[in-house]
C-alpha cells in the first residue's frame, strides 16, 4: 500500500500521448503540443479604437479632409497639420494621425470639427503589434484551446495546429448482481449506476468514452480487457478489483502481462484503487462502490486524463480555505471527503459513505485531509477541489 502522495507522483511522471496536426476550427478543448508564433503583428496596422476623427495636430480645430472605415486602405493618406479625417472603430488609422478624438466631443460642420474638450495625443488607438508581434509566441505548447484561445489564433491566421491527441477511453463494468435500470428489481440485484456516472464524469470535462460489461468470470474478464487494451489509451474498470472470490480484474490483468504502477493507496474512500499500464494502454480498477468510484475519478483518473493530454493546469484546481466547524478523524489514511464552499470557506458534509451518492446534491467540492493529521479547529486552512470551474 502506498500513500496520497506517492501516487499523485507515479501519475506525474504519465507522458502525454502522441501529438497530432488538425485544423484549429477543430480544436476547441485540445492541448497545444508546441508553441505556436505569431506570422503576423496584431493589429497588423494601427487600429482606431472607437468612431471619431483621426486629426494631425494639438489644437481643437481641424480641417476635415475625408472619411476611413472599416477595411479601407489609407496606407498612402498624409494627415497634413490641422487635418483631419472622419474613422469607425477597426479603420486603419493613417501613420501621420497623431490622436483618434471620440465623436461624442466634436462638433461637426460641413468642412470641419471642433473639439470641445481636453485629449491626449495618440489616444484611441490600437498600435501595430500591439496585441502581439510577428515572431513572437502567441500560445505556449500545454495551453488549452479554450473559445478564447480559438479566436485570438484563428485572427492572427493560425490555420493549423499540433496538439495532443484526445484519449480513447472505455469502461468496463464488472457484477453479476448489477442489472440495466429499464429492467425491474429483483431480490439480490442492484441498478448499474456506475458506468453512466463516470460516462457522464468525462462528458463534464469535454471526454467521451465507451461502455462495456463484463459477467464475474475470469476468462471473460481476460477476454474483454484484452479486447479494450488493443483499442483504448485509458481504460476505466468498476468493481472486481478487491480480494473476494469473484473479483477478477486484478488476476486478469496480471495474467495479461500488465504493469502494476500502484494498487491500495492510504485513502478513505477507495482504498483498493488500482493503476496498471499494458502497451501504451492506462488502465484504473476502481472501486464498485459508487461515491468511492467518483472520488477516485476526481482525484486520479482526471489527473491521469491531464497527463496523456497534456494539460498545464488540473480539471480540478485545488484550493485553500477555511473550515467553517472543528473536524477530527483517524491517523493513517487520507481523507477525501465531499463538502460545500463558498467563497473562502468550507462544510464537511454528512453521509460520506463511499456507497452513497445522494451526498452530491450538495457538494461542490472534494475536501483533502492529510494522512497523519487527526484535528481540525474552524477557521484552519484546508484544501479543496472545486468539482466545477
Amino acid at each position: 500500500m502506498i500513500s496520497v502522495e506517492q501516487a499523485f507522483k507515479i501519475i506525474d511522471t504519465i507522458q502525454p500521448l502522441d501529438p497530432v496536426n488538425i485544423s484549429i476550427q477543430e480544436a476547441l478543448g485540445y492541448t497545444l503540443a508546441e508553441d505556436i508564433i505569431s506570422p503576423i503583428n496584431m493589429p497588423p496596422f494601427n487600429q482606431s479604437a472607437m468612431d471619431g476623427y483621426a486629426v494631425n495636430g494639438t489644437g481643437d480645430r481641424f480641417t476635415l479632409v475625408g472619411e476611413i472605415k472599416a477595411g479601407d486602405n489609407a496606407t498612402s493618406l498624409l494627415l497634413q497639420q490641422g487635418q483631419a479625417v472622419r474613422i469607425f472603430t477597426g479603420a486603419m488609422v493613417p501613420t501621420s494621425a497623431t490622436s483618434v478624438i471620440r465623436q461624442e466631443i466634436v462638433e461637426k460642420s460641413d468642412s470641419s470639427i471642433q473639439i470641445t474638450s481636453s485629449y491626449e495625443q495618440n489616444q484611441n488607438i490600437r498600435f501595430i503589434g500591439e496585441q502581439i508581434k510577428k515572431g513572437s509566441v502567441a500560445a505556449k505548447e500545454g495551453t488549452l484551446i479554450t473559445p478564447g484561445v480559438l479566436g485570438f489564433l484563428v485572427g492572427i491566421g493560425i490555420r493549423t495546429v499540433s496538439v495532443f491527441r484526445k484519449p480513447s477511453i472505455a469502461i468496463l463494468v464488472t457484477g453479476d448482481e448489477l442489472i440495466p435500470s429499464n429492467e425491474s428489481l429483483t431480490p439480490g440485484k442492484i441498478y448499474e449506476s456506475n458506468s453512466f456516472m463516470i460516462q457522464s464524469a468525462f462528458r463534464s470535462i469535454g471526454y467521451e468514452a465507451t461502455i462495456d460489461g463484463v459477467k464475474d468470470d475470469f476468462e471473460a474478464t481476460k477476454h474483454q480487457f484484452a479486447t479494450l487494451i488493443s483499442t483504448n489509451d485509458l481504460i476505466i474498470a468498476t468493481g472486481g478489483i478487491s480480494v473476494g472470490d469473484y473479483d477478477y480484474v486484478g488476476k486478469a490483468l496480471e495474467e495479461l502481462g500488465t504493469e502494476q504502477l500502484f494498487y491500495k493507496v492510504k485513502q478513505k474512500p477507495g482504498k483498493p484503487l488500482y493503476l496498471g499500464k499494458n502497451r501504451n494502454s492506462y488502465i484504473f480498477g476502481l472501486p464498485g462502490n459508487p461515491g468511492a468510484a467518483l472520488s477516485c475519478f476526481y482525484m486520479y483518473v482526471a489527473p491521469v486524463l491531464a497527463q496523456l493530454t497534456g494539460r498545464r493546469t488540473p480539471f480540478c484546481p485545488p484550493r485553500v480555505v477555511e473550515l467553517t466547524h472543528d473536524y477530527t478523524k483517524p491517523k493513517g489514511l487520507t481523507q477525501f471527503l465531499k463538502a460545500n464552499f463558498k467563497g473562502d470557506t468550507v462544510t464537511i458534509l454528512s453521509h460520506q459513505s463511499s456507497a452513497m451518492l445522494n451526498i452530491y446534491t450538495d457538494a461542490n467540492c472534494i475536501l483533502r485531509l492529510e494522512e497523519n493529521d487527526t484535528d481540525w479547529s474552524a477557521g484552519d486552512e484546508v484544501v479543496v477541489y472545486p468539482l466545477s470551474s
